[in-house]
């Protein structure tokens, strides 16, 4: 597919993500969260797998996978099976303190994997990770510095903002007038939402969408992002309020449009040349028990997949950087 003509599907895809956020906006995003999110992982992980995981070092994907690991603990904690066990003292404290500790890990990474795409002493690098461990330590006694990695880094960021950095880069790559027209009316999206009219009595939603959200700590996101904005004092959620609605029409669609420009860009980017019929058969295994457990419990499907959602958001900072790099790099040329 031309380049032109992905760019044509892209703003349909916008604007298609859009409608449907503002139609349904908490239940296109458990939907989208668990139908499109796990796909999206296992294929992007295949694909910066085959890309030597833009690391110039293999310690990197050492380091990546042990932190996933760890920051899944939490979420396995809460699953019926370790019930018993989380009553204990250690245990509970894990289950309940250790996903703000582990916050540090996001800090990291980003540290890290800005080391390995900006430098090339290794003795620097190791410098760096001592620093960034020293560094979070101090940091770790300001609530923002959790907001920011803990909350929306893995969320918003890598969702919204680093897909909007990913279309600038390859629209340098491939100029066209439409490219340049969808980064610009994926900046506006926010914008254009807060303007949008919202009527309350249009929306209904089940109280399995309710649980859901509430169950799955979903609506902390919501309730950040209204207080970062400074329109609540982030102490209270409602799920008609026309805050809470407009929020979450933003997130859902950002999620939403943020998997499908990955499936859209697949002939752009290449990344299924390299899967093979072994790997595409394991993936779509791997993709139908997720949406299986999603169906069966929503909550367990989270618990067991958490780990494949923080690894291919680790996996990805290296590309993150190297794009930012080559933006920098191109508007320097200027």
């Amino acid at each position: 597919m031309q380049t032109k003509k992905i760019d044509i599907l892209n703003t349909f895809l916008i604007v298609f993500s859009l409608i449907i956020a503002y139609l349904l906006p908490f239940q296109l995003f458990i939907v989208a969260y668990a139908v499109l999110g796990p796909l999206h992982y296992f294929t992007e992980i295949n694909w910066i797998r085959d890309r030597n995981y833009f690391s110039p070092s293999k310690y990197w994907i050492h380091l990546v996978v042990i932190f996933s690991c760890v920051l899944a603990i939490p979420y396995l904690l809460r699953l019926s099976l370790f019930e018993t066990i989380t009553n204990h003292y250690i245990f509970s404290f894990i289950k309940y303190n250790l996903s703000s500790i582990l916050n540090t890990l996001f800090f990291i990474g980003i540290c890290v994997a800005a080391s390995y795409v900006f430098i090339k002493r290794q003795k620097t690098r190791n410098f760096i990770l001592l620093f960034s461990f020293l560094f979070a330590f101090i940091l770790h006694q300001y609530p923002l510095y959790h907001v920011i990695f803990g909350l929306l880094i893995p969320t918003v960021i890598h969702v919204y903002f680093f897909t909007i950095l990913f279309m600038w880069y390859g629209m340098l790559k491939n100029q066209n007038i439409i490219g340049i027209l969808n980064i610009i009316l994926m900046i506006l999206i926010p914008i254009l939402i807060s303007f949008i009219t919202i009527h309350q009595d249009f929306y209904h939603f089940s109280t399995t969408i309710k649980a859901v959200i509430i169950d799955n700590n979903f609506h902390v996101l919501n309730v950040t992002m209204a207080k970062i904005l400074g329109l609540s004092d982030g102490t209270t959620f409602f799920f008609y309020e026309k805050l809470e609605l407009k929020i979450q029409i933003f997130i859902a669609f950002a999620y939403t449009y943020h998997y499908l420009n990955w499936f859209s860009k697949t002939t752009l980017i290449g990344w299924h040349k390299k899967i093979t019929t072994k790997k595409s058969i394991s993936i779509l295994v791997l993709w139908s028990i997720a949406m299986s457990l999603y169906y069966y419990d929503y909550t367990l499907g989270i618990s067991l997949l958490i780990f494949s959602s923080f690894l291919h958001v680790f996996m990805e900072f290296p590309l993150n950087f190297i794009t930012i790099k080559e933006l920098v790099h191109s508007l320097l040329k200027r």
